[in-house]
């Protein structure tokens, strides 16, 4: 079957405002642009179905304060989507956060909803560096990476 690039469009513009309208009470609208098997994975997990992703999400509002996405802009590709987005919370022991990624996104055969979600984020620089003992340790093996490079 063969979907209309205007349909993926409009699909991935309504999962970007889901994430931009994120909130505790909102969560449960992204069951309106989801598969009810949706395949979700970003740095720290892989979850699959539309309970876990919702609760997944919920959860991020129990354990940092404020958090926001804000997408900065949407790429097509045939039957892929691109977010690129800023995120921004205060974490716990981490104090204020925030940083860029991207997701890739798929649709389901239709093109009408969202099937796949995959993050891609450098959680070694942007989460682990600032942990206070490992990030030292990452920090300065970054570093003796960097000048390894140089030299090659």
């Amino acid at each position: 079957m063969t979907t209309n690039p205007e349909t993926h469009r409009q699909t991935a513009e309504k999962y970007a405002a889901c994430f931009t309208h994120l909130r505790p009470e909102t969560v449960a609208n992204l069951r309106d642009v989801t598969t009810s098997d949706i395949r979700f994975a970003d740095p720290f997990t892989q979850i699959t179905g539309q309970d876990d992703l919702c609760a997944y999400l919920g959860k991020m509002f129990v354990e940092a304060e404020n958090p926001r996405f804000i997408v900065t802009h949407i790429a097509l590709d045939r039957e892929l989507a691109f977010l690129r987005w800023q995120f921004s919370a205060r974490i716990p022991v981490l104090g204020d956060w925030q940083f860029t990624g991207m997701s890739e996104i798929g649709f389901n055969e239709d093109g009408s909803k969202v099937a796949s979600h995959t993050d891609h984020w450098d959680a070694s620089q942007v989460f682990y560096a600032r942990i206070p003992v490992l990030g030292w340790f990452i920090r300065r093996l970054a570093r003796r990476l960097g000048s390894l490079q140089k030299t090659a």
